[in-house]
């Protein structure tokens, strides 16, 4: 059974940026769901076809799915795996626990509002993938990517109407995750408000403390 821990917080909270830090770190295999599911959607797989509108009206992809997705990406040779984007509901964390050795689940703590305001920030590089934030990580020359030059967009999950509906769908049921992991002594909560460094040293300092 391959070792898991998982990023939990609310869009915006700063999870995939701390999953991406610690998989580099520890050499673990960095499984963002939502990536994922964007690459499925830009290549127009049958998988990318039945998600794509699920994903533009801010709802949860279906379970099944999810799984067969992360099953096709899963490399069987890593000593192990972080999840970011996953589990989004009871049976997925259902289907973690039964499939995966969860280690740690970090639970980025950031108030909705905050929250809003940084997932309106985000820009996305549509030629070569590369995330910035018009804040905390804006390109060198304003609308344009530093890595091949293309004009940075606003993702299409990212409108007002589908972080509108996936913020109702994270308090509706991925919140419940924080009460379900913590009863089984595996939560640690983090403050998302500190700057990236200093996550990243608390994730650093709990995961090598034994």
């Amino acid at each position: 059974m391959i070792d898991a821990i998982v990023f939990l917080g609310i869009q915006g909270s700063g999870k995939g940026t701390q999953a991406e830090l610690l998989a580099a770190h520890i050499r673990y295999q960095h499984i963002n769901i939502g990536d994922l599911l964007r690459e499925q959607i830009s290549r127009k797989t049958e998988l990318g076809k039945k998600v794509n509108s699920t994903i533009l009206r801010g709802d949860l992809v279906p379970d099944d799915l999810v799984f067969e997705l992360i099953r096709t990406s899963l490399d069987q040779d890593c000593p192990g795996v972080i999840f970011d984007g996953f589990p989004r509901n009871l049976a997925q964390a259902e289907y973690l626990s039964k499939h995966y050795r969860l280690v740690r689940v970090y639970y980025l703590d950031l108030k909705e509002e905050d929250a809003i305001k940084r997932i309106q920030g985000r820009r996305l590089c549509p030629k070569c993938g590369a995330n910035y934030h018009l804040l905390s990580h804006p390109p060198q020359k304003p609308g344009i990517c530093d890595n091949c030059g293309a004009t940075l967009i606003t993702r299409a999950d990212d409108s007002p109407q589908a972080i509108e509906q996936r913020v109702k769908a994270f308090f509706a049921e991925t919140f419940a995750l924080k009460s379900f992991f913590e009863s089984k002594g595996l939560l640690k909560s983090l403050p998302a408000e500190k700057s990236i460094t200093q996550i990243h040293n608390l994730v650093l300092k709990d995961i090598h403390k034994d």
